[in-house]
């Protein structure tokens, strides 16, 4: 059945193209506004400057030109060949009028005079001082550079003019003579001559597709300047769902990272280098630790982002190595996205990485060092501040105090440290800097013929806890190669490697940052004859892999593609293209857990006992390997049609199959402490496997169609399959419309707005699909093994159970998007604005029916899609670009807004109106948390007595300080009754990022703020329970309600900003409340990076091209209201491993 599909999908492919395209094209052409004459073409002469507008739009190229230079030029017998390549058809044009082209960069070209001898020596006329003119062009270039005016001058500068793409020589470039009209020209080898007055003097570099630049002369006696090209942000190529699109034809809501961008700071995961830099995307970070750092990434709140590397949906891109990738897209409107069809409905993440680029082989190497330090942690109590608050904790409980004044001035002198000692947990168990090394080398070039981009990339980062080697290392590889094999046909094979390496403690991370807090400062980690003591769980020997063990963990990835790209010869503007990549990931893990033995100083025998610990070793090994394979078989057909009309079209057919299996084993009880499985004995032995099995069908089309670059429209597809569903549903249809307007191409808008770059109209409406849901519930079935039980004897049996109730009915979570907006933006980019709504709704998504079965049922409910709900929000960006003087700069900034809420849930009915009052969601906001409201903290025992009852005990164990509740229902009674929303959840609902990169001279900075507001953080457990559970507390519980003097029931309460300490805290004070919900906004200084370029004559002859060296840093400031915690800790429990800041030095050097 596959095959069948497979083969009638791709001749419906090209049905299709000629049908809905071929036809209608005939249609316009011939049609009588936009008739062309064939005699006329064949007898009539075109300009040589029409013949390039017309290669222009055929092959989708920037061509760059002088207006003055093809004045009066004529393209005597050219004909344009579309089975040509661009270049070889801009060589026939221009060597018979004496021109010639330069390839800049990508798909750009600029347009030249041919390296003849020049006739004279030309001079530049005063009405030139605005700007260069290079109407002269033609006769400017020569074998050796040409002095453009007299000059009378003493000092003799030379130099050589380079691109910055390609690093090959520029010919042709004009060097002026700042404020006057001297200057030359440089030669073919892009060299110059000039003479000037004194050091003072200012050299002006002008090209025509290159941006000017200027620089001092000073003592130099040879300047090495190197232009870049100056394309019009509008004209870049924007990568989107299986092709690229020009960004001034976008339709759809799309942001774009470029490669610049992701190397402001070194990082070994790219996820933390996004944010603050995509409008809409919400980055929350919720771990520091290496190789775990992964950030949570939605696009504008709707759940997690498909991701798709290189065509291919669902690779890792996170552990990429940050220099192999050329840019990351985001597709956050469901008409960008319903070409993903299954799970696009979030929105889509596309990462290319790089290719190879035309010109001479360029190597470049960097290296950098980094530091790492805790952002935020909030600080243990010292063996003073313990001894205070636990004798407080006892009296204010009517006990007496645990330790006298003798005691707590011991403990705060240090005189006895033997008796009473000073432990600060934090300090001897957490390191203060940990390293980061991170290395590439790369290579990248070509010809016509054949490009590549090869990287090899190495990472390593040593975590904060403890002793060790608890290293993350990584290694990439990426070897991208493409070979033109002739004018039809192009092959690629991009491969791209990853190992990782991954040692740790034998206990996580969450276990360890528990365990810190489990540590007294009075209590010695180690006894005096150096063994573990009984205290904090034994922390210090898990702190010890020699004594407790190991975690380790090893990942290796595989991943390959190869296309075949094919320019169809008989039907112009038509290509085939055919995709396959594989992916193959291979892991295991090895835990050995070693015996731990607790142990307490024993004075009387001047010896340590046992006391507890961890009796026996035990080992865990794991492996396992998943497998990828998919196809893309499609047909691309792009024409310009008589001048005016760009049609484009797209039919592909896709399928994916993914493959997993795993095995794991333990032993337990090791005799002899040897970490490997044959040591360990048979009896009590397990082990476990899994296996997976699954895969997709889908066909993708999408049309589209501009008029002169005004009027925009794009329809796009996918018919997807899905075994998780029914046949009769198991296949199912999402599409998406998108149009768009730029009134600033209109005549009456250009005519009256001179001043005015861009101005775009755009709207969309798509669907998209969900069939995240188990597998196989529409049938029935047994789901074994289950349990197991002994059937006589010691025979160990294996038992089954129903796998409930199925749903025959079950289908598409479906999901539709409406999206607008507007693209302003000034000339010369002074001021670009981007402004969208968007709402989108999700019907069908699963839910069980509340009803009440009988036990006696025997299965559950099945899910059914009966949920739905909808998310509305908006994005703004602001951007500038400006120089001022010598400086350069660029601005931006973007916020976006967000929230949802259930517009269907299946609740069942309720008792009464209050109840469906505090228990119903349908129709109220998500993220909301709901519970008590604090209205103060009590002031007196008075205003206690007066209050209603809080404790269920007539308000007896209350304490001035400890927290006032609203009694919400006027009942006299605090209790669940009086809860209510208490404001917004723990997910940003604005999620904003400020950009500015600014270069003066040789030095360059780039600075990348982002922050989130409208959301709270959750303090709770030990952040809001002293000595809960017998753990330590945190010192900012010294500013809490006290008696003056403990001792003295009658002496005053001193206020503080925490009610009066007990132990295990108090039902009353630990109650859910706002009291404890904390305003969690912030701005932080996300990346900050500061270069400087190194010019030196002396590296260019040893063939450096260039060379930069770098101080940079992530997580450096950060402005909140949480004064103990980082805003993106996970929960408010403090049971993590904490964000990071990262200082880094660095160097980059080109060959």
């Amino acid at each position: 059945m596959r095959q069948k599909f497979r083969f009638i999908s791709i001749w419906s492919a090209a049905v299709f193209l000629f049908i809905s395209i071929e036809i209608p094209a005939q249609i316009l052409a011939l049609s009588p506004q936009h008739k062309v004459s064939q005699e006329r073409s064949e007898t009539q002469v075109k300009q040589v400057r029409e013949v390039i507008l017309q290669l222009k739009e055929l092959y989708k190229a920037d061509i760059l030109f002088e207006e003055k230079l093809l004045e009066g030029l004529e393209a005597k017998g050219m004909t344009v060949k579309p089975k040509s390549t661009l270049e070889e058809n801009l060589r026939q044009l221009l060597a018979p009028v004496g021109l010639r082209h330069r390839k800049v960069r990508g798909n750009s070209f600029v347009i030249l005079p041919a390296s003849t001898k020049a006739a004279g020596t030309p001079e530049i006329t005063p009405s030139q001082k605005k700007g260069p003119d290079h109407s002269n062009l033609k006769t400017l270039v020569s074998d050796g550079p040409r002095v453009l005016a007299p000059q009378q001058a003493e000092i003799v500068v030379k130099g050589r003019v380079t691109d910055s793409e390609k690093n090959e020589a520029l010919p042709g470039v004009s060097v002026l003579l700042k404020g006057s009209t001297a200057g030359v020209i440089t030669d073919e080898k892009g060299e110059f001559e000039i003479k000037v007055a004194d050091t003072s003097a200012v050299l002006v570099f002008s090209f025509i597709g290159f941006t000017s630049q200027e620089t001092s002369v000073g003592t130099k006696s040879f300047v090495s300047m190197v232009l870049k090209p100056a394309l019009n942000s509008l004209e870049e190529l924007v990568v989107v769902g299986y092709g690229t699109q020009k960004k001034v034809n976008l339709t759809g809501s799309v942001a774009t990272m470029d490669a610049k961008q992701l190397s402001v700071v070194p990082s070994g995961n790219v996820g933390n280098l996004l944010a603050g830099n995509l409008p809409g995307l919400i980055s929350v970070q919720r771990s520091g630790e290496p190789g775990k750092d992964d950030p949570t990434l939605s696009i504008r709140g709707f759940g997690n982002a498909l991701v798709v590397v290189d065509g291919i949906v669902g690779r890792d891109f996170f552990r990429l190595d940050p220099n192999e990738i050329e840019s990351i897209t985001i597709l956050k409107d469901a008409a960008s996205a319903s070409v993903y069809g299954v799970s696009g409905g979030n929105g889509v993440i596309l990462v290319t990485t790089k290719k190879g680029v035309s010109g001479k082989p360029e190597l470049s190497y960097s290296m950098n060092y980094s530091v790492q330090h805790v952002t935020k942690y909030p600080r243990l109590v010292n063996s003073e501040e313990f001894a205070t608050l636990k004798n407080e904790a006892a009296v204010n409980i009517g006990g007496t105090p645990v330790y006298s004044q003798a005691d707590v001035q011991k403990f705060r002198d240090g005189s006895d440290p033997m008796n009473f000692p000073n432990y600060n947990y934090y300090d001897l168990y957490v390191r203060d800097y940990t390293p980061v090394v991170q290395q590439n080398l790369s290579v990248r070039g070509g010809s016509d013929k054949i490009k590549y981009f090869f990287l090899l990339g190495g990472h390593k980062a040593t975590a904060m806890w403890g002793e060790g080697d608890q290293t993350y290392k990584k290694y990439n590889f990426r070897s991208n190669v493409e070979a033109q094999i002739n004018d039809n046909l192009k092959v690629s094979v991009d491969i791209g490697a990853r190992s990782e390496t991954r040692n740790d403690l034998v206990q996580d991370a969450y276990l360890m940052a528990s365990w810190l807090q489990y540590s007294w400062p009075i209590v010695n980690p180690k006894t005096p004859d150096g063994k573990i003591a009984n205290t904090n769980y034994g922390l210090s020997g898990y702190l010890e892999p020699e004594l407790s063990g190991y975690a380790r963990n090893r990942r290796n990835a595989l991943q390959g593609n190869l296309a075949i790209d094919y320019k169809i010869p008989f039907v112009d503007g038509l290509n085939a293209r055919f995709l396959a990549a594989y992916d193959l990931l291979y892991e295991d893990s090895k835990h050995w857990q070693k015996q731990i033995k607790h142990h307490v100083w024993d004075p009387a025998t001047g010896k340590s006992r046992v006391v507890g610990g961890r009796d026996s070793n035990f080992l865990v090994l794991g492996k396992g390997e998943n497998s990828s394979t998919r196809i893309q078989a499609s047909l691309n057909y792009n024409k310009l049609i008589a001048n005016h009309h760009n049609v484009g079209a797209m039919l592909l057919y896709e399928e994916n199959e993914i493959k997993g299996t795993s095995i794991s084993a333990r032993r337990d009880n090791y005799v002899v402490p040897i970490d490997q499985l044959f040591a360990g004995p048979l009896l009590g032995q397990t082990n476990s496997g899994t296996a997976m099995d699954d895969g997709r069908q889908s066909l993708v089309g999408r049309f589209s169609y501009d008029y002169d670059g005004k009027y925009l429209l794009e329809y796009s597809f996918r018919y997807d399959g899905s075994p998780r569903f029914p046949v009769e549903r198991r296949w199912g249809l999402f599409s998406g419309v998108s149009a768009g307007w730029r009134l600033s191409e209109e005549k009456f808008i250009s005519d009256r707005l001179p001043f005015l770059g861009n101005l775009k109209l755009r709207g969309s409406y798509g669907e998209s699909g969900n069939d995240n849901t188990g597998a196989f519930q529409y049938l029935a079935g047994y789901n074994y093994p289950s349990q197991t039980y002994i059937m006589g004897g010691n025979e160990v049996s294996s038992g089954l159970v129903d796998a409930g109730v199925p749903n025959p009915n079950i289908t598409w979570e479906r999901t539709s998007m409406f999206n607008a907006g507007i693209d302003f933006g000034l000339k010369n980019h002074l001021l670009d604005v981007e402004f969208d709504i968007f709402r989108r709704q999700r019907k069908g998504m699963l839910g069980t029916r509340a009803l009440q079965l009988p036990s006696t049922f025997g299965a559950g409910l099945p899910a059914e899609n009966l949920n739905a709900d909808q998310t509305s929000g908006m994005e703004l960006v602001v951007s500038h670009s400006n120089k001022i003087s010598q400086v350069k700069f660029n601005i931006s900034g973007n916020v976006s807004f967000s929230k949802s809420k259930w517009t269907d849930y299946e609740q069942g009915e309720f008792p009464s109106q209050d109840a469906y009052w505090r228990n119903s969601v349908q129709g109220r906001w998500k993220n909301r948390f709901w519970g008590l409201k604090a209205v103060g903290q009590f002031q007196s025992e008075e205003e206690i007595l007066s209050s209603p009852v809080q404790d269920a005990l007539g308000n007896s164990t209350l304490l001035p300080g400890d927290i006032k509740y609203q009694d919400f229902n006027n009942d006299g009674v605090i209790n669940d009754y009086d809860g209510q929303p208490l404001g917004r959840g723990e997910i940003p609902e604005i999620m904003y990022g400020l950009n500015l990169n600014a270069s003066w001279k040789k030095f360059s900075v780039t600075m990348n703020w982002q922050g989130g507001a409208n959301f709270v953080m959750q303090m709770q457990h030990f952040l809001i329970q002293p000595f809960a559970n017998d753990m330590s507390t945190y010192a900012y519980f010294m500013d809490r309600w006290h008696r003056a003097d403990i001792t003295n029931p009658d002496s005053e309460w001193i206020p503080g900003r925490y009610p009066a300490i007990r132990n295990n805290g108090t039902n009353n004070n630990n109650r859910f409340s706002s009291f404890w919900l904390k305003d969690a906004s912030y701005i932080r200084l996300k990346a900050l990076n500061i270069n400087y370029t190194i010019d030196l004559p002396r590296l260019e002859r040893i063939g450096v091209k260039s060379l930069t060296a770098f101080l940079s840093g992530q997580n450096l400031i950060t402005f909140s209201g949480l004064e103990y915690m980082d805003p993106e800790t996970p929960t408010g429990r403090n049971s993590v491993y904490p964000l990071q800041k990262t200082y880094n030095l660095g160097f980059n050097i080109t060959f």
